[in-house]
Order: structure tokens, then sequence, then C-alpha cells
């Protein structure tokens, strides 16, 4: 549904009240502020008419399996967002899907943020705002009612990872696990900068000499690691999967360890620790962007101010460097 202006300064209206392949109106008006009035009537009309297919109370949670069984099941991460969603469903009283508008979901943040930081409800309302854009691209819903609204304002905390010290000593600890797979799992973390889960996941046919292929990514992107082959010696060889679940032993191991990490941070620290060591010591952020399988270079540019001469142009074109470089002049 739009409105715009023409050239002959009168505005139109085009909307589509039973969606894409339903019926279209287009209609002249002298101001704006009509072609608006008569969109809301009409809309009304719509709503009140009995054969309307959205007037039948459908409820947001039903609107979120629908999204589920047409798309959302063909995601990597589909089953957690579906869940994700039907608790923001939940929390919001689970209205009619034809009502649930930007007023419910920003009472909803309001009261959330008494619970969560703000990033975690920015990413419902990324998870919300994808689904019903993907509804209304496949034509079963009219339109996205939280489109245009703002995100939460979010300070992103440092980014944690291990120093040089810390290393060792963490490694002594898993050692100590009584999951041995814990140890494995973090070196291969640490080697190639995968994400905990990629690791944990890996299957003997993912794993050929000297290399790693990483498959059902986060991005669904299929990428390859190369490894040394001191570590590629320590994986089990075998069939079907190499690890059993050890992200608990990983956790206690940090904790003995004595290492603090900002919150959140702990199931990312080896892959941000593998980065910043990468861009410490003079690595390429464009190879470091396929290592990582960052479809943009925005995500990987994090990492950027960890290269050794990031940013030294600062120090050498400055003003006051400049003035203080220049030849001086004899007086007479």
């Amino acid at each position: 549904m739009s409105i715009k202006k023409q050239t002959n300064g009168k505005y139109l209206l085009e909307m589509y009240p039973n969606g894409r392949t339903g019926k279209r109106i287009r209609k002249t008006f002298t101001t704006k502020s009509e072609a608006a009035r008569f969109e809301t009537y009409t809309l009304e009309q719509y709503n009140n008419t009995p054969w309307n297919p959205k007037q039948d109370k459908t409820r947001l949670s039903e609107l979120i399996n629908m999204w589920f069984e047409l798309h959302g099941q063909s995601l990597t991460g589909g089953e957690s967002s579906r869940k994700k969603l039907q608790a923001v469903a939940e929390a919001c009283g689970d209205p009619l899907a034809k009502n649930f508008n930007r007023a419910i979901f920003t009472d909803y943040r309001k009261a959330r943020l008494e619970k969560v930081k703000a990033k975690t409800i920015n990413n419902e309302h990324t998870y919300l705002n994808a689904m019903f854009n993907e509804l209304v691209r496949m034509e079963q819903w009219p339109e996205n009612p939280i489109k245009g609204l703002r995100q939460l304002k979010y300070i992103r905390p440092d980014m944690g990872f291990l120093t040089p010290d810390e290393i060792p000593v963490l490694l002594e600890e898993l050692g100590k696990s009584r999951n041995p797979d814990a140890l494995l799992v973090s070196k291969i973390c640490l080697s190639t900068g995968c994400r905990w889960g990629e690791a944990e996941s890996l299957k003997a046919e993912q794993v050929t000499p000297h290399r790693l292929r990483f498959v059902r990514t986060k991005g669904n992107k299929v990428r390859t690691v190369p490894i040394s082959k001191e570590l590629y010696n320590e994986i089990p060889k075998g069939k079907g999967s190499l690890f059993s679940s050890s992200w608990g032993a990983f956790r206690k191991a940090i904790v003995r360890a004595e290492i603090e990490l900002p919150d959140g941070q702990m199931s990312h620290v080896l892959r941000h620790t593998f980065a910043s060591h990468f861009m410490q010591k003079g690595g390429n952020i464009l190879v470091l962007q396929q290592i990582l399988g960052h479809s943009s270079i925005t995500d990987t540019m994090k990492y950027s101010h960890f290269a050794p001469t990031h940013l030294e142009d600062a120090v050498r074109l400055n003003p006051l460097n400049a003035i203080k470089n220049q030849p001086k002049i004899p007086t007479y």
C-alpha cells in the first residue's frame, strides 16, 4: 500500500486490501490526508467483511507456525528462531495476528528490559521483523506491522579474548576435565576460529589430512580451514560424530582457571581469541573473513583494531605533528 505524489500535484493511492493476489485499488485525491482517510476507510470495510481470510482469528503463535512450515524449517537455526518467536508471542498475550502492531511490541520490550539486555530484545526484534517480511514476500500476510520500528540503542561491550598467558592455564584445566572432548574441541576452536558448535558437531568425513571442513554453519556456507599436522593427529579417526557434548566441561574449566569474561561472551571467547591473535600478528583481514565465514567484511572489521599498524597514520598525519616537523624559517 502506498500514497505517492504525482507530477500534477495530486496523490495516487494504490492498495491491495486482500493481498497481492487480490483486487488492486487505485484512486487519485487532491490531498494526501484525503488519500490516507480513504485508505483507512477501505481497510475497515475489508476487516469487517465476513469473507476476509485474515478474519479467521489467526493468533500470532499460529502465524509463527505458518512461517516455520513454509520457510523457517529450511533455515539452519529455524527451530531455534521458532521457539524464540513463540516465547515473544506468549509474552505479548498471543494476540490476534491482525491486531499485532508496534504499540504491542513496544510495550513488550519495555517490560522485557527489566529482565534482559537491549541486545537480546534487538535480536528478538530482528527475528520478528524477518518473519513478517518473509510472509509478505510469500503473499501470506498483507504487511509487516513493525516495519520501520527502530531497535533499541545498544552499547557493545568490550570484546573478551584470552591472553597468551591465559591460554595454557585454560588448556591445563581442560586436561583435568572428566570429559576428554572438551580439550580437543577447544584446541580446534583456537586453531580455526570456528564456533563451539561447529567444532563439537564435526564428523569423521569432514576431517581430511590437515584440513577441517565446516558444514551447516550459521551463514549456511561450507568452509575449509587448514590445521597443523599435530592437531590432525590428535583428532580421532572413525565414522560419524567425533565428539560428545562438552560445553559444560569447558564452562567449568573457565571458572577453575579464574578467567573473567564480559557477560554473554563465553560461547565465543575461543573464536574471538583466534581472530584477535590473528590480527595482532599481522594477519590479512580479508583472509580472516574467509576463515571465520563472515558473509560481510563489516562483521570482520570489529577485529581490525588489533592489527599492529591500525590507524598509525593518526600519529604521522595529525596537524600537531605537521607543525612540529615544519622547517623553521630563520629570522633576521
